[in-house]
């Protein structure tokens, strides 16, 4: 499909705006090239990361959007870019009520038989959305979350030039491949389409609020169905302050310390149990309000975790707590984070020194040892997968809000026994004790088995047609042989697996361990004796049958 050259030279225009010649001269088209040549920037007086942050800003909400998620990526992008990107904000002029008016009817019906009121002009307007107030006929208080007209069609346009510029990019500059634009894109373009889709958004809100319910003072908006589709979504308003003002928080009479609790509690257990977690937890997406309980708002950007990768980013928090950098890389690697060889031993050091350095930092000093991991990775050009940044990104942020309310707040003494409820959970659930049983069982069966099917073998070899010179009793002597040689063999593999898997489950727990745990341990290891006893014997009866 063509690219459309207006919107092309719109965006090249913005570049040479902002003093990014260069780039337009390597990454547009040369049919636009020659009418930006002689525009003039009055911008050039800004630092390089500013004048990047507004020339996205001003490129629409595509852009805004994909700066956005750029600024998770803390191992490739520098902390002063981060900081500028951070900044961006989607908030724009709304449009006109008569605009958006043909889609809420499409939802809701006749807007006078619906609603007792519905303000016509929003109290927040964002690139892809804006806000409405409004009361249900049951006097409940709604927000009408509004897709903008024309807005698919214009970031669907936006996506084909950011990926068109992207391999331009890749191509045209080796020090660039390392960032793999190309894949980003496709990353982003996937995430932002899938946000235009607003049920997307009500059904994930459902989710955490589902997930959330052994909390008395999380809160999550109601999503009222029978008015919500594709490009509405109507919820439960909800009123609160921002968790970042303090002095607001404490005249409502609410103790911050609890909310820092609350709110570092609340997203350990999304990322580490449930593996579902709110994406985009700044200040503006949760509120307190005056009976002390923190709202949840806006479920677009949303972290998916399936078990193997918990338990993986699990051990890579268990590695910074311990201080053990060669697990840390361990867990790198399982991820598929590559290091060369030439750089793994300078590497290793640099992260032994950031977790080193953040131990008995003041709280105040904010997330040392997660800062310098992700400072480690951006030295040395490190990509980590999407997922596992947006991870470290939500701790971070939420380890700084857990600062602000709560100077005294140590996320590395804090998070010892959330890894030592998760790893009893994920360890000694239910499914977890019954999958356990059936590979020993189907161990146990393949291992009783190996006698008779190893005599059957020597059987079929001595009658088969390859044929050997070997005296009958001599092949029943050693299959005799054979068969006490398995049960040996069995007997020490049995003993052998109770010592080493009780002596794993010690040593991976040690970090965490506790009288809870070690009571634990101790009845599962008295139940593993048993069991090998009762295997011995049974192994004993069926040779004496024999």
């Amino acid at each position: 499909m063509a690219l459309p050259l207006k919107r092309y030279e719109q965006i090249a225009a913005i570049l040479v705006k902002y003093g990014f010649e260069v780039a337009v001269a390597d990454i547009l088209p040369n049919t636009i090239q020659w009418r930006l040549r002689r525009q003039k920037s009055e911008t050039l007086n800004l630092s390089v990361n500013r004048r990047v942050r507004l020339a996205i800003q001003e490129m629409g909400p595509t852009f805004v959007k994909f700066g956005q998620i750029m600024s998770t990526r803390r191992e490739l992008l520098t902390p002063d870019l981060i900081e500028e990107l951070k900044q961006l904000t989607d908030k724009v002029e709304p449009v006109a009520f008569d605009r958006v008016k043909p889609t809420i009817e499409e939802y809701c019906g006749n807007i006078e038989e619906t609603f007792v009121y519905l303000n016509k002009r929003p109290f927040a307007a964002a690139s892809l959305s804006q806000v409405h107030h409004a009361k249900l006929k049951d006097g409940t208080v709604v927000v009408l979350k509004v897709q903008r007209p024309g807005i698919k069609d214009q970031i669907e346009t936006d996506l084909r030039i950011l990926k068109a510029i992207a391999d331009r990019a890749e191509q045209t500059s080796s020090e660039l491949q390392i960032f793999n634009f190309p894949s980003m894109v496709v990353d982003f373009a996937r995430q932002i389409l899938s946000e235009l889709d607003f049920t997307k958004d009500g059904r994930n809100a459902e989710l955490i609020a589902k997930n959330m319910r052994g909390f008395d003072k999380i809160r999550i908006p109601k999503i009222f169905w029978e008015y919500s589709g594709t490009r509405l979504l109507v919820m439960e308003y909800m009123k609160g302050v921002r968790i970042d003002r303090v002095d607001l928080i404490e005249k409502l009479g609410v103790d911050p310390k609890e909310i820092a609790d609350l709110e570092f509690r609340a997203y350990m257990k999304q990322i580490f149990e449930d593996g579902f977690f709110h994406g985009d937890p700044h200040s503006g997406n949760l509120l307190v309000n005056t009976s002390g309980e923190l709202i949840f708002l806006d479920f677009g950007l949303i972290g998916v975790l399936r078990p193997e990768k918990r338990d993986l980013l699990l051990k890579m928090l268990v590695a910074i707590v311990d201080k053990d950098v060669d697990d840390l890389v361990e867990v790198f690697d399982s991820i598929g984070v590559r290091i060369r060889d030439q750089w793994l031993d300078a590497f290793k050091d640099d992260l032994y020194l950031a977790v080193v350095q953040s131990d008995g930092q003041a709280a105040s000093d904010g997330s040392d040892a997660f800062d310098g991991v992700v400072s480690a990775l951006r030295k040395y050009r490190i990509k980590v997968p999407m997922v596992t940044m947006l991870m470290i990104k939500v701790i971070i942020m939420v380890e700084d809000d857990g600062y602000k309310l709560n100077p005294d707040f140590n996320f590395m003494e804090e998070v010892k026994p959330i890894i030592t409820g998760v790893f009893r959970k994920r360890v000694l659930n239910q499914a977890n004790i019954a999958k356990a049983g059936f590979d020993l069982i189907e161990a146990f069966q393949s291992a009783k088995d190996l006698p008779d099917n190893l005599n059957a073998f020597f059987k079929r070899l001595s009658t088969g047609t390859i044929t050997f010179k070997i005296a009958h009793d001599d092949v029943d002597m050693l299959g005799n042989a054979v068969d006490r040689a398995s049960y040996k063999i069995l007997l020490g593999l049995v003993m052998a697996s109770i010592v080493i898997g009780m002596s794993l489950v010690i040593l991976a727990t040690q970090s965490v361990f506790t009288p809870e745990i070690f009571q634990v341990s101790i009845v599962v290891y008295a139940i593993a004796v048993i069991l090998g006893l009762v295997s011995v014997i049974q192994l004993i009866r069926e040779r004496d049958k024999r």
